[in-house]
């Protein structure tokens, strides 16, 4: 008789935890991050009565969380993919509104700037004519500034959200040390019973971090995870975790860098390429591909404008009949030292060809006999550079580089960053103000082929407007682009970017949304499911409690047996 009721009892026990588990499933079926559970059960071993083994009926040996680690890892590496693709996409929108909007538009303000220098050609006398081209060229340099300065308020604005993400990043690697910390503990404190909420936790946060920046997780002994970036460094190791800081950059004292902080031997600078993925991998990714390039397109259209106007200008005479002078300022080329270097050499650039003049950065190292100089750009390099060894200047891509020896020689590996466009927009101005300085005449020349001072040919004189307004048509920018075809060809670049990138971005989501609804077909809670579930662990309940009432009643029959 006992037997029986002991049985029973079993029955009842699981059939209790069993409704548990199905009544946690109904709960947390909108939680995100919970794995449904189901309970694991076990016959119990029978015992021995006479020549038979009688039944002890059930064990509950756990409740376990249905969860494939195979498929989150692909929803992992999706996610950080989607995440950075979209973070990239919607910088990049940015840009490609900027350039298409009406109002922000310098194809427009060069038309008009030279419409108007069109007018001066055809009435070189008239000053009211020279004056509104003043206005216009004011207005073009403008123009070129609000360009330059979205884009540089867009780079500020990803250095500050780089600090933000590292936060959060930092957050979410602390709380996972944690509870790999407190997951050990309760395993060890209940003979290795999984505590699945903590678990289901953990998980949720790995997520979000795997969304913030890529990572790996690996498992040790079945439970605590391991969480490194894909370059191998450690964000979690068991109960310890490492932050991500920001740091100057070691190459641009103007860029923000991201450093990792050993409690060992303090905070290293990581290269750009070691942060992949995630949406601190999009912004950076955005940062070094899209948005430096633009500004350095932007910046080298105006220089090889502003020059080529600058060297036409001075070529003519004005209406006084004094030689033309510059008509637009513009900001110089930039040196940066490493701050690793060992050699305290300085270079300092300038323009030799503004029309050679690319729209890149440059990556300068000294390899001890000679200089490796790199487009960052294109990532392409010039190796054995060598001083002129008349000037005793590095000359490539339309600029000059002087190297001037410091308090030490220069060192086998120091570099330099050279950023040959980027302040030219800020430095950029209309030189004259009064009409009377605009060079629309042709310049005499006396037989020998010189400039005679002081002669020119009349206010009248449109030969140098021509000429000036002759420049629309050439190829002066970068040496193979007219003004009008460089811009349209920013436009063109970011516009295939932007759409090539909306293709991707919805691509990914996609993928993302499969690869959740797989994981949901695993881990998720079906509510038709748990209500049938519901009924039999219902029903299974209600049968070991008729088991336990006929125990009963069979005992209660024997006790009146024996009265």
């Amino acid at each position: 008789m006992a037997n029986l009721v002991n049985t029973a009892m079993s029955g009842l026990k699981a059939a209790q935890a069993a409704l548990s588990a199905v009544s946690n499933n109904i709960s947390n079926q909108a939680v995100t991050g919970y794995s449904r559970q189901t309970v694991l059960l076990e016959q119990a071993s029978g015992t021995k009565n006479g020549n038979a083994y009688v039944g002890n009926g059930v064990n509950l040996v756990s409740i376990n969380r249905d969860y494939n680690d195979f498929i989150a890892n692909q929803l992992r590496a999706a996610q950080s993919t989607s995440s950075s693709v979209t973070t990239s996409y919607e910088q990049i929108s940015k840009i490609d509104n900027l350039l298409a909007s009406s109002t922000t538009n310098l194809s427009s303000s060069l038309q008009e700037f030279f419409t108007n220098l069109q007018n001066v050609a055809n009435n070189a006398g008239d000053s009211s004519a020279r004056q509104t081209m003043i206005g216009k060229a004011q207005g073009l340099v403008n123009q070129f500034k609000v360009t330059d300065k979205y884009l540089r308020d867009m780079d500020s604005s990803i250095n500050s959200e780089i600090k933000s993400v590292l936060g959060q990043v930092n957050t979410y690697s602390s709380q996972i040390a944690n509870l790999n910390k407190e997951i050990t503990r309760l395993q060890g404190a209940n003979q290795g019973a999984q505590p699945n909420d903590l678990l289901d936790q953990r998980d949720q946060l790995v997520n979000d971090l795997n969304k913030l920046v890529g990572v790996d997780v690996t498992v040790q002994d079945g439970s605590i995870y391991h969480v490194s970036l894909k370059n191998g460094m450690n964000l979690v190791q068991g109960t310890r975790s490492f932050d991500l800081v920001t740091v100057a950059s070691s190459s641009d004292p103007q860029r923000v860098a991201i450093g990792y902080d050993d409690p060992t031997v303090g905070v290293s600078e990581l290269r750009d390429s070691s942060i992949s993925g995630g949406k601190l991998g999009g912004l950076i990714s955005f940062r070094n591909d899209t948005l430096d390039t633009t500004r350095n397109q932007v910046n080298q259209l105006a220089l090889a404008f502003s020059d080529a106007f600058n060297t036409q200008h001075k070529a003519g005479y004005d209406y006084e009949g004094k030689p033309g002078e510059n008509f637009f300022d513009f900001g110089d080329p930039v040196a940066y030292e490493n701050s690793r270097n060992t050699g305290k050499a300085v270079l300092s650039v300038s323009y030799k060809d503004t029309s050679a003049v690319q729209a890149t950065d440059y990556s300068v190292r000294f390899n001890g006999t000679s200089w490796d100089v790199t487009r960052t750009a294109t990532n392409t390099t010039v190796t054995g550079l060598t001083p002129d060894p008349v000037t005793g200047k590095l000359t490539f891509d339309g600029l000059e580089v002087t190297v001037t020896a410091g308090s030490s020689p220069l060192t086998a590996g120091d570099t330099y960053l050279l950023k040959p466009v980027s302040d030219v927009i800020i430095g950029m101005k209309v030189a004259i103000s009064d009409p009377n300085k605009v060079a629309a005449a042709s310049t005499k020349l006396d037989e020998n082929g010189n400039q005679v001072p002081g002669e020119s040919g009349g206010p009248s004189d449109n030969t140098n407007a021509k000429a000036l307004l002759a420049l629309q048509n050439l190829k002066v920018v970068g040496g193979n682009a007219t003004f009008s075809g460089a811009y349209a060809s920013i436009v063109g670049d970011i516009g295939n970017q932007t759409s090539t990138l909306k293709i991707n971005n919805t691509s990914q989501l996609n993928v993302v949304k499969q690869l959740t609804a797989e994981q949901q077909s695993v881990s998720g809670v079906n509510l038709d499911e748990e209500y049938g579930d519901l009924m039999r662990y219902q029903q299974y309940y209600m049968a070991n409690a008729q088991v336990v009432q006929t125990a009963q009643a069979l005992f209660d029959a024997l006790l009146s047996m024996r009265s």
